[in-house]
């Protein structure tokens, strides 16, 4: 597997994960503050991610485009797909 599905991969399981807590954050009861608090937490855990992927494969194997199309956007479609499922009781 090359570079970027391995990115792909790992940002996929990062996604899943935080999706899956930011139900948690989400219900807090934080009022209309839920649904802001619930990014913010999705951009820091993106960002983990983030930093996790690059200890793992060095600083300098990915550029900046090839991290948004292949970590980024997993991991947002992963999350909101996880989120969604958390939030109506499904898993």
């Amino acid at each position: 597997m090359d570079l970027e599905g391995k990115v792909a991969v790992i940002h996929a399981i990062g996604g899943a994960v935080a999706g899956y807590l930011t139900n948690y954050v989400y219900t807090v009861g934080l009022g209309s503050l839920s649904g802001i608090v619930a990014f913010i937490f999705m951009i820091v855990a993106l960002l983990i991610t983030g930093h996790i992927t690059a200890i793992l494969f060095g600083r300098e194997s990915m550029n900046q485009k090839q991290w948004f199309g292949s970590g980024v956007v997993p991991f947002f479609f992963v999350w909101a797909v996880f989120w969604v499922l958390k939030f109506n009781g499904v898993i």
